[in-house]
């Protein structure tokens, strides 16, 4: 189903008020890229609009972070390229047709780039980030590692 990035962000802001209402520090994240591609290493972006929507929303709010992750997902997966972002879909073993929802290898590649965002910006969460050079450096140079493939 999908909304029109007005109504997102005013349930996004919404939510968020409830939750500093309740005493607490939201932090939000952009959208994860989905793994489409008009050509090997062009992405096709149509999650931008909302992603600009929780931009504006944690500014709106005055919100001290905000994680950068469809940014960061299509950095990457443009990087890395179509042939090999789709071993990250959830049906990548039957149809790999579905290039919004992750498999295990998906989970361990966004959320290490998550995993990285939290650290580098939210220092005071950094302590319970488990570092993984390795990943972090195939991530930064739009690999996966071999033992991966």
């Amino acid at each position: 189903k999908v909304m029109n990035t007005s109504y997102f962000a005013q349930n996004l802001e919404s939510l968020t008020l409830k939750i500093q209402n309740a005493g607490c520090k939201p932090i939000l994240v952009t959208s994860l890229a989905r793994r489409v591609f008009t050509s090997e290493h062009v992405t096709s972006d149509i999650l931008g609009p909302y992603s600009n929507e929780t931009i504006n929303v944690a500014a709106k709010l005055k919100l001290p972070q905000i994680l950068p992750l469809l940014n960061d997902s299509l950095t990457y997966i443009a990087k890395l390229g179509k042939a090999q972002s789709m071993l990250f879909n959830w049906d990548s073993d039957s149809t790999n047709k579905d290039t919004t929802h992750l498999n295990s290898l998906g989970w361990k590649y966004f959320g290490r780039i998550v995993a990285d965002e939290v650290h580098a910006l939210v220092p005071q969460l950094s302590g319970y980030i488990v570092p993984d050079p390795a990943l972090s450096d195939a991530i930064a140079s739009g690999t996966i590692l071999p033992q991966d493939l």
